[in-house]
């Protein structure tokens, strides 16, 4: 009776010890689960950019129904680059330097909508039928102004020189090319656009402040 008593108690005491190896074995591996998950957690929190929430405006149109956002945009820290000033720079004054009587109602107010100050003055007097110089009467409706850029010297942080030839095709004559320079004054602005279109065409706020053409 004493030798199966002893047998028994043998038995539950392996049992016992063998459920508590369990018990300590599933509590180190469900430790080491909630670390592995905190541990990714906190990686992908570090990974992914801090979220901005921003309030936004939205302009409904009372015919159609369609609704767009309003729209602010703002210097990057990609304004701080050459190349994309650069690229500012080729795509004003080409824009503004072209002639063609293809797109010169649209090409022409896209330039003026990032012009203030004196270059937006200079652009519009010039762009007005009674100006002495006004395109349209000196080239007429056949002529196309094509232009090509050769340089761009960063001044500063708000000047600019750029380098361009203007080629005048004319029908019936040998082209004409001339070289002129081009000091730009400029600046990325913050603006509110109220079109998604208006954002697309400028996106950084580029804005031409002051512009002087020299032979």
């Amino acid at each position: 009776m004493s030798q199966r008593s002893d047998v028994a108690q043998r038995f539950e005491d392996e049992v016992f010890f063998d459920l508590q190896r369990r018990a300590a074995l599933f509590g180190w591996l469900a430790g080491l689960s909630l670390a592995t998950a905190l541990c990714s957690v906190a990686a992908m929190v570090f990974m992914l950019p801090l979220k901005e929430i921003r309030p936004y405006v939205v302009m409904v149109d009372r015919q159609t129904g369609e609704s767009e956002l309003v729209v602010s945009t703002r210097p990057a820290d990609l304004a701080e680059t050459d190349a994309v000033r650069q690229a500012e720079l080729v795509r004003y004054v080409s824009e503004r330097e072209t002639y063609d009587t293809a797109d010169n109602r649209e090409r022409i107010p896209a330039v003026l909508a990032t012009s203030q100050g004196q270059a937006a003055t200079s652009l519009r007097s010039l762009w007005t039928k009674e100006a002495d110089q006004y395109p349209p009467a000196i080239y007429g409706e056949d002529s196309l102004i094509k232009v090509k850029v050769r340089s761009v010297a960063i001044l500063n942080d708000a000047t600019a020189q750029v380098r361009f030839t203007r080629t005048l095709e004319q029908p019936g004559m040998q082209p004409v090319v001339r070289a002129f320079v081009a000091t730009v004054g400029f600046a990325f602005q913050p603006r509110v656009e109220r079109t998604l279109e208006a954002v697309w065409q400028n996106p950084l706020g580029f804005t031409v402040t002051s512009y002087r053409i020299d032979a």
